[in-house]
């Protein structure tokens, strides 16, 4: 009753339209991203150079975190949904998932 007007569309749709997460280590976090079909939204973050990221050992830190994603999802959570947002270009040759 404090909305006026009323949103046309569940919140969840605005949020995928246009909201994002970035983290470091958040493997439950992620499990739900998959789940409710969040990937596109997630961006994933080492921190650096602050001591409390995992730099630098993001590598295994992605290992860890990320080891029940999808090369795909991966991919998105690692680079391309960044790259969405502040409208990088990315050559066609690095949106696939065979690069990584």
């Amino acid at each position: 009753m404090w909305v006026s007007p009323e949103l046309k569309e569940p919140p969840s749709y605005y949020y995928r339209r246009q909201g994002f997460a970035s983290f470091g280590e958040d493997r439950s976090g992620l499990d739900l991203g998959v789940a409710h079909n969040l990937i596109d939204n997630f961006l994933w973050a080492n921190d650096y150079p602050h001591h409390e990221g995992t730099w630098p050992h993001s590598a295994a830190a992605i290992e860890r975190t990320m080891g029940a994603l999808t090369e795909e999802q991966r991919a998105k959570v690692l680079g391309l949904n960044a790259a969405r947002l502040w409208n990088i270009e990315v050559p066609a040759k690095y949106q696939t998932a065979e690069v990584l």
